[in-house]
């Protein structure tokens, strides 16, 4: 009897037995070690990822096979967030740009740096960045009140200090305490409250300098003024009045907030030029049916059933 051997089914015998490359294989394990991490991630949240790759996840400690990094552990969501972080299509999870690993369920800062967590996916669907709205409001209410303490705290190094000599120094200072303290106590809360979650988490970050130089600058200028009896007499003027620094802790939060705004903007920029790409892609495709027929079908639709050819009544 003779046998004969399909050359297709021999061709697929050789592709199969191809070694695959390095890439293959980092891209193989990366994706079963995701698949595992899914099905044995704890259910509050915890894990491991790498800080390269945020998509190689695993339930357990050890190295990318895409990197070979070690992998960090990603911390639960906190009291302010769900109870986990949701499996489904629609779930959106914030990611330090800084950190990979710190993972939450809602928008917030990162414990560690600071800095706004973003959107781990990006949709085509234009959502406004409430970081950069606070930021950029903040920042417009802040910006005149500072400039006018600024002006005025410089005025004294004018030939003869009209300003002083006409409003006296006292006077300046509480015009001064004024106009800065709804700077300071608003428009830099959010900087005071991420340097209190810096020392609570104890990773010291850039908000803490900014924090400590501010709350220092104004808290000795609150006591200074209205209490010029409490520091030595080098300290006090011959009007009996202590140097005051409303204007640096009113810029210092004038120009922090700039940056934030430059920051934020930048990072929003970039992606709005993804979803720009998103917007490119096709919403219809163009299917072929089994009778030959071709139909436009919605992307978005779901599959749907394949149509069956009509039947042909015998000849």
């Amino acid at each position: 009897m003779r046998t004969t051997t399909n050359p297709r089914s021999d061709m697929n015998t050789e592709i199969a037995r191809t070694p695959a490359g390095p890439k293959q294989h980092g891209d193989l394990a990366a994706a079963s070690l995701t698949a595992d991490a899914e099905t044995a991630r704890p259910a509050g949240g915890a894990g491991y990822v790498c800080p390269m790759h945020a998509d190689v996840r695993s339930a357990t400690p050890g190295t990318c096979p895409m990197c070979g990094m070690a992998l960090q552990r990603v911390a639960a969501p906190g009291p302010s967030a769900p109870a986990a972080l949701a499996s489904g299509p629609a779930a959106v999870e914030y990611v330090c740009p800084m950190h990979a690993q710190i993972v939450r369920a809602a928008p917030g800062s990162c414990p560690i740096c600071g800095m706004a967590l973003e959107p781990r996916t990006v949709t085509a669907d234009e959502a406004p960045n409430a970081e950069l709205v606070s930021m950029r409001r903040r920042f417009y209410v802040s910006i005149a009140p500072a400039a006018i303490v600024f002006l005025m705290g410089m005025s004294e190094l004018l030939p003869g200090m009209p300003l002083q000599r006409a409003l006296g120094m006292r006077t300046v200072a509480w015009i001064e305490l004024a106009l800065a303290t709804p700077v300071v106590l608003w428009g830099a809360w959010p900087f005071f409250v991420r340097a209190a979650q810096s020392l609570v988490h104890r990773s010291l970050n850039m908000f803490t300098l900014f924090g400590l130089g501010i709350g220092v600058a104004y808290g000795y200028s609150v006591v200074a003024l209205p209490a010029p009896s409490l520091f030595p007499s080098s300290f006090r003027s011959a009007d009996g009045v202590v140097a005051v620094y409303f204007e640096a802790a009113a810029v210092i939060v004038a120009l922090v907030l700039l940056g934030q705004v430059l920051e934020l903007g930048a990072r929003s920029e970039t992606n709005a030029a993804i979803r720009a790409l998103l917007h490119l892609a096709p919403k219809t495709a163009r299917r072929i049916r089994a009778d030959g027929g071709e139909e436009d079908v919605a992307l978005d639709a779901g599959p749907q059933p394949p149509t069956s050819s009509p039947a042909r009544a015998p000849s």
